[in-house]
């Protein structure tokens, strides 16, 4: 028997890097005699890695006789303060998202561990002084707290809109009382600039903390500090939140649970924040909360199945009718008092509610109007502007002109590289995807005739109309898309000068749909939404829906809106007009279903696959091998092919980007064991991404 002192103390030690998946993830340290009555695991420690020192986190720690080994351990240079280790409870949500999303455990580690700074910072978070929240009426929010209360895991559908943040106001007190911690997640930067404040007025500034990709690397260090102290008891954050070193959470509140912002889609570790903080409530016995006015299909039939609580607000009245189908939807407060009217014979548009209008552009056309904007809508902006009101204009795409054509054989320009059609933009042609530049086309390459025509609207199209409107007047006019903002910090700027009323009108793309949450925004205008309403992607009628119900919001909130289409009979805007949500879920739930094949989730996960090169022949060929070669794999395992079904590799809708071109393969799996998916993803190459629960196939 070997003698305890003969043996020596060793750390695996996980380094915060990016290991490949298919290395080990950690690697063994002898710890120095002066650390061992004091290192622990969890840990972050110096060590020597590739000829360089790195930090790491402690994962495991046993005595072994060294001795005995056929190689040498290196020691570990140092550990950092105890102060700034992760918790057991972080190391677990760490192996379960490296498990789930198959990504290695090193980089989850590297995700987690803050950057370490010794300064202070030098300037306070921004946030919005003049915030906006209304206070719910307090028999409805005794009513949702009575409900919410016994429950561990709850769907909330609302229609509060800005009263949602009074109802969790209340809920989070009842945490305070016990000295425990609250988690309000927000989907974006904008959401939590505009309401951060309303808790620190309430709560005071010490007892919350902020987590945001905003935030320079001293500001995050020292909310981080907070948090993992205790000194925060009310964390506020997106999604990279759910990694902070919580000492005592017991509730987390999803706000718009459904917003794809809370999906990581450009880099790894691709997860998915709804997802990972249902883990870290199962991890710290918190209560969860899923706020939402139109949930994801898959979080409304998860709870829905598991006889979970849902909260209805202001539903239309069928949700209240089918109590025997639907006894755990309970409906919290009447339908909104607006009616339904036909439409408006004088005007050619229709009224779906007080302060929501749709006007149909090819009767403006009748009449002789053939500007971009209707006459109502022109009328309307001169007088608000000039009343020193703002305006938001959302158009779905950039340039000026959507479409160059050829009207003598319909030859349409596309982009030689991407197939992307060109879109006319200051006075050259221009790929939104690989955002080449491309003279204009005076000859059309495939007849020679000179009939080019180019149509369609967008944001600089709108930008230059709304100029000749306001020309010579003194009306500050900003355009916000991706070809005029370069960066974050610009894009910011423009969101904080249009709340401060430095801006009278904002046209933009889908930068503009926010809550904007602001008293003096009296017109939202939406131009030609129909190309949202027709993407080929299993999710399209969702996001449809959860857009018109965006819509309703605002106009509920007092802001005129007004959408301009050349679409009147779009079956989309039936949505708006009955407001008829159960229908929507059961319908899309059921179209999602497949009696032959493997459906959609939520009865199916999805793994995109995404092979990226600069070579157009490269990427088709390894995307073709690639396929063949699961194909292969499924169709000669019984239990595979029970499990998988594979698409063919096909043209992401961003076909080159950056330089490189993009094909996806699309993984359908109903396998419920890890061990058993990555036995297939085992398969694929190292310069593949795995992309697991996607939003959205293209």
């Amino acid at each position: 028997m070997i003698k305890e002192k003969n043996k020596k103390l060793i750390a695996q030690v996980i380094p915060a890097s990016k290991l490949p998946q298919d290395m080990a993830q950690f690697f063994s340290y002898t710890v120095p005699k002066k650390f061992e009555n004091k290192i622990k695991v969890g840990n972050i420690v110096e060590i020597s890695l590739r000829k360089k020192n790195a930090l790491g986190m402690v994962y495991k720690l046993q005595k072994e006789n060294i001795e005995q080994l056929n190689y040498k351990l290196k020691e570990i240079n140092k550990t950092l303060d105890n102060s700034i280790s992760i918790s057991e409870k972080q190391i677990q949500l760490a192996e379960y998202i490296s498990n789930y999303y198959y990504a290695p455990l090193s980089l989850i580690i590297k995700t987690i561990i803050p950057t370490i700074t010794k300064k202070e910072s030098r300037k306070d978070i921004d946030l919005n002084q003049n915030y906006r929240v209304k206070k719910i009426d307090d028999s409805k929010k005794d009513k949702a707290i009575k409900f919410i209360k016994d429950k561990n895991e709850i769907l909330f559908i609302h229609n509060l809109h800005n009263q949602k943040h009074s109802l969790y106001l209340d809920l989070i007190k009842s945490i305070l009382k016990k000295n425990e911690q609250a988690l309000v997640l927000m989907p974006e930067y904008f959401d939590i600039y505009n309401f951060s404040q309303f808790y620190i007025d309430c709560f005071t500034q010490e007892k919350v903390a902020i987590i945001n990709s905003e935030l320079t690397n001293n500001q995050y260090f020292e909310q981080w500090k907070k948090i993992k102290n205790g000194d925060a008891k009310i964390i506020i954050g997106t999604r990279q939140t759910v990694f902070a070193p919580f000492r005592n959470l017991k509730l987390i509140i999803i706000d718009d649970e459904q917003n794809s912002s809370y999906k990581q889609w450009d880099q790894n570790p691709r997860y998915h924040c709804v997802t990972v903080a249902k883990k870290l409530s199962e991890i710290c016995k918190a209560k969860i909360i899923l706020s939402s006015s139109t949930p994801s299909v898959e979080s409304y039939y998860k709870t829905t199945i598991k006889n979970h609580l849902n909260i209805f607000t202001k539903l239309a009245p069928d949700i209240s009718s089918k109590t025997k189908q639907n006894e755990q939807l309970t409906n919290l407060t009447d339908c909104t008092s607006s009616e339904l009217s036909p439409m408006d014979q004088n005007n050619n548009s229709r009224k779906i509610f007080h302060k929501l209008e749709i006007i149909n552009m090819g009767d403006e056309r009748k009449r002789g109007n053939y500007s971009v904007f209707s006459e109502k809508l022109k009328n309307d902006l001169i007088e608000n502007v000039y009343q020193k009101k703002q305006v938001i204009i959302f158009i779905p795409r950039l340039g000026e002109n959507t479409v160059t054509k050829c009207n003598d054989c319909n030859f349409i320009a596309e982009c030689e590289e991407c197939r992307n059609s060109l879109i006319k933009y200051e006075n050259h042609l221009y790929c939104t995807h690989c955002r080449k530049n491309i003279n204009l086309i005076k000859q059309c390459p495939k007849c020679q005739g000179q009939n080019i025509k180019s149509f369609g609207y967008g944001s600089e199209n709108i930008e230059n109309e709304i100029n000749k409107i306001f020309e010579n007047k003194n009306i500050k006019i900003q355009r916000l898309d991706s070809a005029k903002v370069s960066d974050g910090n610009n894009q910011t700027k423009i969101y904080k000068n249009f709340i401060n009323r430095k801006i009278d009108i904002l046209i933009g793309t889908q930068m503009v749909l926010k809550n904007w949450n602001m008293k003096n925004l009296s017109i939202f205008s939406i131009m030609f939404p129909e190309i949202i309403f027709s993407q080929p992607d299993f999710k399209s009628k969702e996001k449809s829906f959860q857009f018109l119900n965006f819509i309703s919001q605002i106009a509920n909130d007092k802001t005129q809106v007004i959408i301009q289409t050349n679409d009147i009979d779009n079956l989309s805007y039936k949505l708006l007009e009955e407001r008829n949500r159960l229908t929507f879920y059961q319908n899309e739930i059921n179209n999602r279903k497949s009696s032959q094949t493997i459906g959609y989730p939520p009865f199916s996960q999805l793994i995109k696959l995404i092979y990226k090169d600069q070579n157009l022949e490269k990427c088709k060929f390894e995307s073709e091998s690639m396929y063949k070669l699961l194909q292969e794999k499924i169709s000669s395992d019984k239990n595979l092919k029970i499990n998988f079904e594979i698409t063919k590799p096909f043209p992401a809708s961003r076909f080159k980007e950056y330089g490189k071109y993009r094909y996806n393969i699309i993984i359908k799996s109903i396998c419920k064991k890890l061990e058993f998916r990555d036995s297939l993803l085992n398969h694929i190459k190292k310069d593949w991404i795995i992309d697991i629960d996607p939003d959205g196939v293209l």
